[in-house]
Protein backbone atom coordinates (compact mmCIF):
# COMPACT_ATOMS: atom_id res chain seq x y z
CA UNK A 1 0.00 0.00 0.00
CA UNK A 2 2.69 2.29 0.97
CA UNK A 3 4.55 1.52 -1.98
CA UNK A 4 1.42 1.90 -4.26
CA UNK A 5 0.85 5.65 -3.08
CA UNK A 6 4.59 6.82 -3.63
CA UNK A 7 4.37 5.70 -6.75
CA UNK A 8 1.01 7.08 -7.75
CA UNK A 9 1.29 10.47 -5.99
CA UNK A 10 4.89 10.37 -4.86
CA UNK A 11 6.53 12.38 -7.57
CA UNK A 12 3.77 15.19 -7.49
CA UNK A 13 4.34 15.03 -3.78
CA UNK A 14 7.71 16.09 -5.00
CA UNK A 15 7.15 19.38 -7.00
CA UNK A 16 4.54 20.48 -4.40
CA UNK A 17 6.43 20.24 -1.84
CA UNK A 18 10.02 21.31 -3.55
CA UNK A 19 7.52 24.76 -4.23
CA UNK A 20 7.67 25.51 -0.46
CA UNK A 21 10.70 24.88 1.98
CA UNK A 22 10.58 21.08 0.15
CA UNK A 23 14.20 19.86 1.58
CA UNK A 24 12.32 16.91 4.02
CA UNK A 25 10.49 15.57 1.27
CA UNK A 26 12.98 15.78 -1.71
CA UNK A 27 15.29 13.88 0.70
CA UNK A 28 12.80 11.39 1.68
CA UNK A 29 12.07 11.35 -2.24
CA UNK A 30 15.65 10.78 -2.31
CA UNK A 31 15.45 8.34 0.32
CA UNK A 32 12.99 6.21 -1.59
CA UNK A 33 15.14 6.09 -4.80
CA UNK A 34 17.29 3.82 -3.24
CA UNK A 35 14.67 1.38 -1.58
CA UNK A 36 13.22 1.22 -5.47
CA UNK A 37 10.24 3.13 -4.94
CA UNK A 38 10.98 5.96 -7.09
CA UNK A 39 13.23 7.16 -9.72
CA UNK A 40 16.21 9.48 -8.41
CA UNK A 41 15.90 10.91 -12.13
CA UNK A 42 12.22 12.05 -11.83
CA UNK A 43 12.35 13.03 -8.42
CA UNK A 44 15.13 15.24 -9.46
CA UNK A 45 13.39 16.94 -12.62
CA UNK A 46 10.22 17.19 -10.71
CA UNK A 47 12.19 19.02 -7.34
CA UNK A 48 13.86 21.30 -10.02
CA UNK A 49 10.95 22.26 -11.51
CA UNK A 50 8.86 22.87 -8.78
CA UNK A 51 11.55 24.99 -7.00
CA UNK A 52 12.44 27.06 -9.99
CA UNK A 53 8.76 27.80 -11.19
CA UNK A 54 8.19 28.93 -7.86
CA UNK A 55 11.55 30.94 -7.49
CA UNK A 56 10.42 32.42 -11.03
CA UNK A 57 6.61 32.80 -9.70
CA UNK A 58 8.16 34.63 -6.72
CA UNK A 59 10.55 36.99 -8.75
CA UNK A 60 7.72 38.06 -11.00
CA UNK A 61 5.39 38.93 -7.76
CA UNK A 62 8.44 41.24 -6.48
CA UNK A 63 8.90 42.69 -9.36
CA UNK A 64 5.43 43.54 -9.90
CA UNK A 65 3.87 44.02 -6.59
CA UNK A 66 6.73 44.94 -4.01
CA UNK A 67 5.72 47.92 -2.72
CA UNK A 68 2.38 46.98 -1.68
CA UNK A 69 4.01 44.17 -0.06
CA UNK A 70 5.95 46.28 1.52
CA UNK A 71 2.95 48.61 2.78
CA UNK A 72 1.18 46.21 3.82
CA UNK A 73 3.97 44.05 6.01
CA UNK A 74 6.04 46.34 7.44
CA UNK A 75 8.34 43.61 9.38
CA UNK A 76 9.90 42.65 5.96
CA UNK A 77 10.08 46.10 4.74
CA UNK A 78 12.58 45.95 7.91
CA UNK A 79 14.33 42.82 6.66
CA UNK A 80 14.41 43.61 2.69
CA UNK A 81 16.39 46.65 3.45
CA UNK A 82 19.28 44.73 4.89
CA UNK A 83 18.89 42.50 2.00
CA UNK A 84 18.89 44.29 -0.57
CA UNK A 85 21.62 46.67 0.25
CA UNK A 86 23.65 43.15 0.92
CA UNK A 87 22.00 41.87 -2.88
CA UNK A 88 23.66 45.61 -4.67
CA UNK A 89 26.86 44.35 -3.71
CA UNK A 90 26.79 40.76 -4.43
CA UNK A 91 23.53 39.91 -6.59
CA UNK A 92 25.40 36.93 -8.36
CA UNK A 93 26.31 35.34 -5.04
CA UNK A 94 23.14 36.24 -3.22
CA UNK A 95 20.53 34.92 -6.37
CA UNK A 96 22.67 31.93 -6.72
CA UNK A 97 23.45 31.33 -2.97
CA UNK A 98 20.14 32.07 -1.48
CA UNK A 99 18.25 29.31 -2.05
CA UNK A 100 20.18 27.05 0.03
CA UNK A 101 19.38 29.04 2.88
CA UNK A 102 16.74 27.87 5.36
CA UNK A 103 14.14 29.99 5.89
CA UNK A 104 14.72 32.79 3.50
CA UNK A 105 14.41 30.45 -0.30
CA UNK A 106 10.86 31.57 -0.80
CA UNK A 107 11.30 35.00 0.63
CA UNK A 108 14.64 36.08 -1.30
CA UNK A 109 13.18 36.19 -4.54
CA UNK A 110 10.41 38.45 -3.79
CA UNK A 111 13.54 40.77 -2.56
CA UNK A 112 15.52 40.20 -5.33
CA UNK A 113 12.25 41.40 -7.87
CA UNK A 114 12.04 44.37 -5.75
CA UNK A 115 15.59 45.49 -6.00
CA UNK A 116 14.96 45.49 -9.78
CA UNK A 117 17.02 42.66 -11.04
CA UNK A 118 16.85 42.15 -14.89
CA UNK A 119 14.67 39.03 -15.16
CA UNK A 120 17.52 37.42 -17.35
CA UNK A 121 19.89 37.54 -14.75
CA UNK A 122 18.18 36.27 -12.31
CA UNK A 123 17.00 33.39 -14.08
CA UNK A 124 20.43 32.95 -15.36
CA UNK A 125 21.71 32.16 -11.64
CA UNK A 126 17.99 30.44 -10.66
CA UNK A 127 18.41 27.25 -13.30
CA UNK A 128 21.78 26.62 -12.31
CA UNK A 129 21.19 26.97 -8.71
CA UNK A 130 17.51 24.84 -8.65
CA UNK A 131 19.49 22.19 -10.21
CA UNK A 132 21.75 22.15 -7.97
CA UNK A 133 19.53 21.94 -5.34
CA UNK A 134 17.54 19.33 -6.48
CA UNK A 135 20.50 16.98 -6.96
CA UNK A 136 22.19 18.25 -3.88
CA UNK A 137 19.00 17.34 -1.42
CA UNK A 138 18.11 14.08 -3.49
CA UNK A 139 21.37 12.97 -3.97
CA UNK A 140 21.69 13.45 -0.10
CA UNK A 141 18.47 11.44 0.69
CA UNK A 142 19.99 8.23 -1.70
CA UNK A 143 23.02 8.50 -0.10
CA UNK A 144 21.76 8.29 3.23
CA UNK A 145 19.29 5.60 2.44
CA UNK A 146 22.23 3.99 1.38
CA UNK A 147 24.16 4.27 4.07
CA UNK A 148 20.73 3.27 6.50
CA UNK A 149 21.11 -0.04 4.19
CA UNK A 150 24.62 -1.27 4.50
CA UNK A 151 24.10 -0.52 8.38
CA UNK A 152 20.23 -2.05 8.40
CA UNK A 153 18.37 -4.86 5.52
CA UNK A 154 15.20 -4.71 7.39
CA UNK A 155 12.72 -3.26 5.00
CA UNK A 156 10.14 -2.47 7.77
CA UNK A 157 12.53 -0.58 8.93
CA UNK A 158 13.66 1.55 6.33
CA UNK A 159 9.67 2.29 5.58
CA UNK A 160 9.22 3.45 9.04
CA UNK A 161 11.77 5.92 8.57
CA UNK A 162 11.16 7.33 5.31
CA UNK A 163 6.82 7.56 7.29
CA UNK A 164 8.78 8.91 9.69
CA UNK A 165 10.48 11.48 7.83
CA UNK A 166 7.29 12.32 5.71
CA UNK A 167 5.58 13.16 9.04
CA UNK A 168 8.23 15.79 10.41
CA UNK A 169 7.89 17.33 6.92
CA UNK A 170 4.52 17.65 7.35
CA UNK A 171 3.99 18.45 10.56
CA UNK A 172 6.77 21.45 10.10
CA UNK A 173 4.79 22.42 6.75
CA UNK A 174 1.54 22.77 9.09
CA UNK A 175 3.63 24.79 12.07
CA UNK A 176 5.47 27.26 9.40
CA UNK A 177 1.87 27.67 7.54
CA UNK A 178 -0.16 28.28 10.97
CA UNK A 179 2.90 30.76 12.15
CA UNK A 180 2.59 33.21 8.94
CA UNK A 181 -1.42 32.95 9.71
CA UNK A 182 -1.17 34.04 12.64
CA UNK A 183 1.59 37.03 11.62
CA UNK A 184 -1.24 37.80 9.19
CA UNK A 185 -3.65 38.22 11.61
CA UNK A 186 -1.43 40.17 13.83
CA UNK A 187 -0.91 42.76 11.34
CA UNK A 188 -4.67 43.02 10.15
Amino acid sequence: MFQDFIQQYGYYAVFLFACIEGEIAVLTAGFLCQRGMMSLDLVILFAFLGTFITEQCLFFVGRTYGTKILQKYPNIAEKSVKIISFLRKYDAAFIFGSRFIYGIRNFSPIVIGMAGIHPIKFSSFNIPAAFIWSVVIAGAGYLFSDALESAKTNVQVVEIIALTLLLIGFIVFLFKRNKKKRRRKKFE
